[in-house]
């Protein structure tokens, strides 16, 4: 359920009014007169594109996995595994250490470039380039040799390095062919083997949730947000301004929101996939969380100043606000790709 209480509204009034009040060292000679530049409020919903998805289709004694938005990998890959059972009932996953790519350009992990073939490699490095829409990966056998299509679920995981041999915490897409047969994968959290669902009580399946207020006032953004679903594990969230062609400059990681307690203020959500201590953490919810900065060197009390925009016409040319979730690993922003809310900047500022 999506709330938007004033808490959120008041958070955002309190830091940039203080804000005013902090860094003008003169006094009112009227209570009617404006301190500082003028706030601008917009508000900022869910406007999923880009995420990670995928399908799987069965042949006879093969697969076929078809992704889109498994964006570029600094370090890292992904690996593609199907999953088994033992006779204890328990999880047995192989890696397909050898398969097929094939269909559109595609970059590898040693930056080769494959144009409309097929070749054999060992992991998938991802691409942020606009023209790959998706990936076919075709699987004819196992590592060991086995029919891909006995098995009960085909899992991708994100891996910190290359050439694991045992799938790592973050297996954030996944079909259960075993029950389901072929059909579209869910994205989120893999929950382990289960032969009577599709979706198992397990899993976490993501969605882009809730929905806040942004404030733009002189070289400072504000936004706050209410009840964001948490990020699958190996993936965080971060802010960007956008212009008109989608290209972006980085306002900051996700944040818990203000608090008068310095403890849990502001403290970063990088590590929000794995862990539930942090503030504002509830189950699989954040129940609210900012996006803050100032331009470099504009010297506005208590805050980062470091956004790399100008300080006197900090948002003009730029259009609004994207928050994305983006692989832990990745490389630079991408325009189009991992986004999961937006909001539109006031005119006044652009």
């Amino acid at each position: 359920m999506i709330r938007r209480p004033h808490s959120g509204r008041m958070a955002i009034a309190a830091v940039l009014i203080s804000g005013a009040f902090l860094a003008c060292q003169t006094s009112l000679t009227e209570i009617t007169e404006e301190v500082g530049p003028r706030a601008f409020n917009f508000d900022v919903g869910p406007a999923a594109e880009g995420l990670p998805s995928g399908s799987v289709s069965m042949g006879t004694g093969s697969l076929t996995i078809t992704t889109s938005g498994l964006r570029a990998l600094a370090t890292g890959q992904y690996e593609f595994w199907v999953v088994g059972r033992d006779s204890q009932n328990l999880d047995v996953p192989v890696q397909l250490m050898t398969y097929n790519v094939t269909g559109d350009t595609i970059y590898t992990a040693d930056s080769r470039i494959i144009n409309d073939t097929t070749t054999y490699i060992t992991g998938y490095a991802g691409s942020d380039d606009p023209f790959v829409t998706s990936v076919n990966v075709v699987l004819d056998s196992t590592a060991d040799g086995s029919d891909p299509t006995t098995y009960n679920a085909v899992v991708v995981t994100l891996e910190s390095t290359a050439g694991a041999t045992s799938p790592g915490p973050a297996r954030f897409l996944w079909r259960r062919i075993g029950v389901g047969g072929g059909g579209s994968m869910l994205f989120g959290n893999y929950g382990g083997s289960d032969v009577i669902n599709t979706t198992s009580p397990s899993d976490y399946v993501f969605s882009a949730s809730g929905a806040g207020l942004g404030g733009a006032r002189g070289p400072e953004v504000s936004v706050d947000i209410d009840e964001l679903a948490r990020p699958p594990v190996g993936f965080y969230y971060v802010g960007y301004i956008v212009d008109a062609d989608g290209n972006g400059v980085l306002v900051d990681t996700l944040r818990s929101g203000w608090n008068r307690d310095s403890t849990v203020s502001r403290v970063s959500l990088y590590m929000a996939d794995v862990s539930a201590v942090l503030p504002e953490i509830v189950g699989y919810d954040i129940r609210h969380a900012q996006v803050r900065n100032c331009a470099a060197g504009s010297g506005q009390t208590n805050c980062q100043n470091t956004m790399d925009l100008p300080v006197d016409s900090t948002f003009v040319g730029y259009a609004g606000f994207e928050l994305k979730l983006e692989p832990k690993g990745g490389v630079a922003f991408t325009p189009g790709m991992s986004i999961t809310h937006a909001g539109d900047l006031p005119k006044p500022v652009k």
